[in-house]
């Protein structure tokens, strides 16, 4: 039989192994070969075998046996180790090339981002996830499991759809952005309500613009960081909807309580100007790269980088030509 890239459980559910499983291949379902699968045996009760994909290099089979032990949201005990051998990749060094190894998490594990790996010359090695690899006083005697194909039952073949994967993960997206738009809309509403009652009592022109410039100055960096919610158009046109609030809103209180200041009247135009800039520069960018703009900090490539800057100059280059209209 086959006794490489083997991972032995004993203890927890099947329907409990079977969900981890699935977890950790959605969590990775960009970096693993389309057609890749998992076989899950039950080899008894509380028993389970998974057969991995001969491609899975060391360190995503390291990462496999970490997760599958500490899987989010499952609250299962079990005992786990993995039979694989160490490939020609950076992960392990020149000693442990080609060498069989048992990967496991020790029993006095407190940093829950690291394996342990003994080899078949009963070495026994730490290996912390940010690619440190130290010798260990932990004691493993190297064994190979051995496992009567035939009289198991036939596995449960899990495969990788990523299809599938990406409406998931778009369904999860959307119902966070969701949740993150009506909480800061309600943060939004009341910081205006407080904002204009406090310019019925304080009056005060220079606090009245103030305030009402980080008001309007922060509807427009939530924009700028909520790149994800901009992408769906139910939402950006909900933003086009606030934007275009938040400038009759600062309008009115240079109306109402004027000031002379460029402040107020760049505040009140970026959070529009923003919007109006984003989907363009957004289609263009889909249009020559075939994907979406990333817009975080660091840029994850020069490309997005680039998007970043030119998208967050011009939002604010745009006011300076509105200004001179808000006299």
């Amino acid at each position: 039989m086959n006794k490489d890239n083997l991972i032995v459980i004993k203890g927890g559910s099947h329907s409990d192994i079977k969900k981890a499983l699935q977890q950790w291949i959605e969590l990775y379902s960009t970096d693993l070969e389309t057609d890749i699968k998992f076989e899950l045996y039950n080899t008894g009760q509380k028993n389970h075998l998974i057969v991995v994909d001969k491609r899975l290099n060391n360190e995503k089979f390291n990462f496999l046996v970490n997760y599958l032990c500490y899987p989010e949201e499952i609250e299962c005990k079990i005992s786990i180790e993995g039979y694989t051998t160490a490939k020609k990749e950076k992960l392990y060094p020149e000693n442990i090339l080609n060498k069989r190894l048992i990967i496991y998490i020790s029993e006095n594990d407190k940093e829950y981002d690291n394996v342990f790996v003994t080899t078949e010359d009963n070495e026994t090695y730490k290996v912390d996830f940010s690619g440190k690899i130290t010798r260990s006083i932990e004691s493993k005697i190297f064994k190979i499991p051995d496992f009567d194909f035939e009289s198991l039952s036939r596995p449960e073949k899990i495969t990788l759809n990523k299809t599938e994967i990406n409406e998931k993960k778009k369904a999860k997206s959307e119902r966070s952005i969701k949740k993150r738009f009506n909480v800061i809309l309600i943060i939004i509403a009341l910081l205006t309500l407080i904002n204009t009652l406090s310019l019925l009592v304080i009056v005060n022109t220079e606090i009245s613009t103030i305030t009402t410039y980080f008001l309007c100055f922060g509807v427009g960096s939530w924009f700028f960081g909520d790149y994800k919610m901009l992408q769906i158009n139910k939402y950006y046109n909900y933003c086009l909807l606030l934007a275009t609030v938040s400038l009759c809103y600062s309008l009115l209180i240079r109306h109402l309580q004027p000031y002379n200041t460029d402040l107020i009247k760049f505040s009140s135009a970026f959070p529009i100007s923003l919007i109006v800039i984003q989907k363009p520069l957004r289609l263009i960018f889909i249009r020559l790269f075939k994907r979406e703009p990333i817009v975080d900090k660091p840029a994850p490539s020069f490309l997005d980088g680039v998007y970043m800057l030119l998208l967050f100059f011009s939002s604010l280059s745009l006011p300076f030509i509105f200004m001179n209209n808000l006299k």
